[in-house]
């Protein structure tokens, strides 16, 4: 008889709806388990801890976020701030689960449970898009001559704060609130 394998985005995915259904804490071995319908080899293969699922779970949407959103820190910095405010809330309507990841922020992750190795992807990750915020926030004060505290609330806030409500109500993202954080960004940097 053929083994089957399960795919360990599945087990992702049924780790990220427990914390849809309730919290971070609801993500347990017993759990994914359970709600992807595998077996414990499956999942213990992939994850022997859970600290090494949790942060599985968190790295693969940070980095998924990530890598969408890193082409547009190019080009002149107010319309980089604007596309990077539309296109925050153009993924999160698009990957509302992973959104309600990063919603719940690292520390519900137990980062410090995590292997080294997880810790060092995590940093590794969060230093090259640390990088780009930098670059974009200079530019931006050289263009604009706002503080940086300003321009903050303005390029990194302004997102959040837009998708919170939604997501943290599960609800849908309206399908205008891209174009409503753009100009709320191009207006607040004029």
């Amino acid at each position: 008889m053929p083994r089957l394998v399960h795919d360990t985005s599945a087990i992702l995915d049924a780790a990220v709806r427990l914390l849809v259904a309730g919290s971070a804490d609801a993500i347990t071995i017993a759990g994914v388990i359970r709600e992807a319908g595998v077996s414990s080899g499956s999942v213990y293969h992939r994850f022997p801890t859970r600290a090494a699922l949790l942060a599985a779970v968190w790295n693969r949407a940070v980095e998924g976020f990530h890598a969408e959103l890193e082409e547009h820190f190019a080009g002149e910095p107010v319309a980089a701030a604007a596309a990077l405010g539309r296109h925050t809330v153009a993924w999160c309507r698009a990957h509302p689960a992973d959104a309600r990841v990063l919603l719940a922020g690292l520390g519900a992750f137990e980062p410090t449970s995590w292997s080294p190795e997880s810790r060092e992807r995590r940093e590794a990750g969060q230093a090259r898009w640390d990088r780009h915020v930098r670059r974009l926030l200079a530019g931006l004060r050289a263009e604009t001559g706002r503080e940086t505290a300003e321009l903050l609330l303005v390029v990194i806030d302004v997102p959040y704060a837009a998708v919170r409500r939604y997501l943290s109500a599960g609800r849908d993202i309206p399908a205008n609130l891209g174009d409503i954080v753009e100009r709320l960004i191009r207006a607040q940097l004029a």
